[in-house]
């Protein structure tokens, strides 16, 4: 039969090496939840009505939604249905609008998420909205803790 070795030494870390272990890890996931953030961030400000933007895949115009462009084709714009239809590649490319010469192989293709100048998006992009702070009424009991009436207390938290 198999005889199973055990190593003492590669089953205690010390203390410092946990630490510092943990300390990477925290700092790759921070770094990851600041990338998808700045991402989520991206897509808002791309995300909107791209006036006078006809798709070239199913005719749509204006494109509402992302906006793709191809790097490889001089004008080349699909909606973000189409984009998910081509599949990186994978998929099928349409030119529903044919007004131009448009290779149907998707292998062709190269897409980017784009916007013109002047594209307004959709999504507000000030940040997450913060609730101001509760505002006393006059009938609240008072903030300072007296037990009276917000509008009767004479302490001057609600003015």
């Amino acid at each position: 039969g198999a005889k199973s070795r055990t190593h003492p030494s590669s089953h205690t870390m010390d203390d410092a090496a946990k630490a510092a272990k943990r300390a990477e890890i925290e700092a790759k996931v921070a770094a990851m939840k600041a990338e998808q953030k700045k991402q989520e961030e991206q897509k808002a400000a791309y995300f909107g009505e791209h006036q006078g933007i006809t798709c070239d895949g199913c005719g749509a115009v204006p494109i509402i939604g992302y906006r793709f462009r191809c790097k490889n084709c001089p004008n080349h714009d699909i909606c973000e249905a189409c984009h998910e239809r081509w599949d990186n590649g994978k998929g099928s490319m349409a030119n529903g609008l044919a007004k131009q010469q448009i290779s149907l192989d998707p292998k062709d293709h190269d897409f980017f998420i784009h916007k013109e100048r002047g594209f307004k998006p959709l999504v507000k992009t000030a940040g997450p909205t913060q609730k101001s702070e509760k505002k006393l009424k006059p009938n609240d009991p008072c903030s300072c803790g007296s037990g009276k009436k917000a509008k009767k207390c004479g302490c001057g938290a609600f003015s």
